[in-house]
């Protein structure tokens, strides 16, 4: 809990739950230790417990909570296990991130099994490394309020940089249609629209010549 309240302060936990969704796992699990003790912190309690439930509710992420450091180890312990056994007579085959996100499956067929290569998944979830166009305008993007990580993903397999963002918006006949564009924009495993409200907030953000109001 002390971790997820400080990756919250400093912005890293939208960054994190980013680097997750791209890193190319279908089911990703964050595990949040000590998740019941709120105690001493920086944030309320209230604010963690509401962070943890949007993580599961609004991500779409498996939320694994556990008491303690044991309790971690014992779940890891149980989930090698687990993967273990399931894997064990398949004929693992490697399969890019591309073609994971071209749709093709990767669930066990005919006793083979697409995984991605650990290099490939590694090089999705690394942290520290230099920045593409496409990376840098996705943390823009998280820093609006209320755009999550789910939505951004959503917007950025549309518009992979600022520059088509801002072609899509320069080819509107007006400031209507601007503020529009992307409220259409089927997000997360519900494809749910992005909505007029964030929509029309962008469209401000990236039409707006000078300073915003």
């Amino acid at each position: 809990m002390p971790d997820l309240c400080g990756s919250i302060i400093d912005g890293r936990f939208r960054e994190q739950k980013f680097r997750l969704r791209q890193c190319g796992l279908s089911h990703p699990i964050y595990l949040v230790e000590d998740a019941n003790s709120a105690q001493h912190l920086s944030l309320p309690e209230k604010t963690l417990q509401q962070a943890i439930i949007n993580t599961q509710v609004i991500d779409g992420f498996f939320v694994k909570r556990t008491r303690d450091i044991r309790e971690s180890a014992a779940y890891l312990t149980i989930m090698t296990r687990h993967l273990t056994r399931q894997y064990a007579n398949k004929m693992l085959l490697s399969c890019t991130k591309q073609e994971l996100e071209d749709g093709h499956p990767l669930q066990p067929r005919g006793g083979t099994c697409r995984l991605l290569t650990f290099a490939e998944f590694n090089e999705g979830a690394v942290k520290n490394k230099a920045q593409t166009v496409y990376e840098v305008f996705a943390r823009q993007l998280m820093q609006v309020s209320g755009l999550s990580g789910e939505k951004a993903a959503a917007i950025l397999e549309k518009y992979k940089t600022p520059a088509s963002l801002m072609g899509a918006y320069a080819a509107c006949p007006d400031g209507e249609s601007q503020e529009y564009l992307l409220s259409a924009i089927k997000c997360g495993q519900l494809h749910r629209n992005l909505g007029p409200s964030l929509s029309k907030t962008l469209a401000q953000l990236y039409c707006t010549p000078g300073p915003l109001p």
